[in-house]
């Protein structure tokens, strides 16, 4: 299969792009390089990769790139609520237009397949005391969110007979990837208490879903490599029912796997997200089950911070 990557230098994409070449598929990247290109360096020469660098916006760069390919999966997006909220109006023009741009282009170039990568945080808040399904009203209570609920919405409409869409709602991600981001929960929580010896805590009672950056691979190509019939509009949650943690479960569990840690609270009475994430309908259909826990994902973190990974963790290219 020949996939086209958009977003595939970012911290999932980088991940996802090695994935899918070492099981097979033919893979462009486009990217505008915003972190730069460090993070292809393991594919960069190889056969069956290539690298375009530009921007999703760009209608003949677009136009250009697509034509041969069976696959797009969309990732390219300013990602996160404080990233967004920094422009707004950019975080609209590339989340939700730009992304309606490159499934009209995908459409146009006989592209068959197309995966797009969204978020739980559409669900917003939820009642923690049951587990929300795909078919749980979504409440964007973001401009990140936003954006994805009107991008998925394009995307589920544009099914055809010969074009497959698939909304992929992914938990929050953790994991070490070639573009490594620290500002991401259980990330920067393993790094305070490597580095501080101190984990404060937020609203410890809230929850989250959490998936590591491997899964996210296997179930986009999964995605990919499964029955059209099967996948064909769908939307599925990524993660697994028992990575729903609430915050002061993930410090605890960093608290025992790094010793000597100090957990603070600050008390929130209220999140603007808290929910619980089923994921049963993965599994059902596609087979899919992540292979890390959170545990598997702090030890893996911890021991490459120990190890001296990254010379400098508080640069700025590894936070969004």
């Amino acid at each position: 299969m020949k996939t086209l990557v958009v977003g595939g230098a970012g911290y999932v994409g980088s991940t996802l792009g090695r994935h899918l070449w070492k099981h097979g598929h033919d893979i462009t990247v486009l990217d505008r390089l915003t972190f730069g290109a460090e993070s292809l360096d393991e594919l960069a020469g190889k056969d069956r990769f290539r690298l375009v660098p530009g921007d999703l916006r760009d209608d003949a760069l677009l136009n250009e790139t697509l034509p041969g390919h069976d696959a797009v999966v969309l990732l390219a997006a300013i990602v996160g609520e404080p990233a967004c909220n920094r422009d707004p109006a950019e975080a609209v023009e590339i989340n939700q237009h730009g992304s309606i741009k490159v499934l009209a282009a995908a459409k146009a170039a006989g592209v068959e397949r197309f995966v797009f990568s969204s978020t739980c945080s559409n669900y917003g808040v939820a009642d923690t005391g049951q587990l929300v399904t795909e078919e749980a009203p979504l409440q964007p209570i973001s401009t990140y969110s936003e954006t994805k609920v009107a991008a998925e919405t394009a995307i589920l409409d544009s099914g055809t007979d010969g074009f497959c869409p698939t909304v992929l709602r992914l938990s929050t991600a953790f994991g070490i990837s070639p573009r490594m981001r620290f500002d991401l929960m259980v990330s920067d929580f393993t790094l305070a208490a490597f580095r501080e010896k101190k984990i404060v805590v937020f609203g410890e009672q809230f929850w989250r879903p959490f998936v590591h950056v491997e899964d996210i691979s296997l179930a986009v190509r999964m995605v990919l490599e499964a029955p059209v019939s099967t996948v064909h509009g769908n939307v599925f949650n990524v993660g697994a029912n028992d990575a729903n943690v609430r915050k002061i479960d993930l410090a605890e569990m960093i608290q025992r796997l790094v010793p000597g840690t100090e957990l603070e609270f600050v008390k929130r009475d209220v999140d603007p997200r808290s929910y619980r994430v089923d994921f049963a309908k993965i599994e059902q259909q596609l087979g899919f089950r992540s292979q890390w826990t959170i545990e598997d994902g702090i030890e893996e973190l911890h021991t490459a911070l120990r190890d001296g990974v990254w010379p400098d963790p508080s640069d700025k290219r590894y936070y969004n």
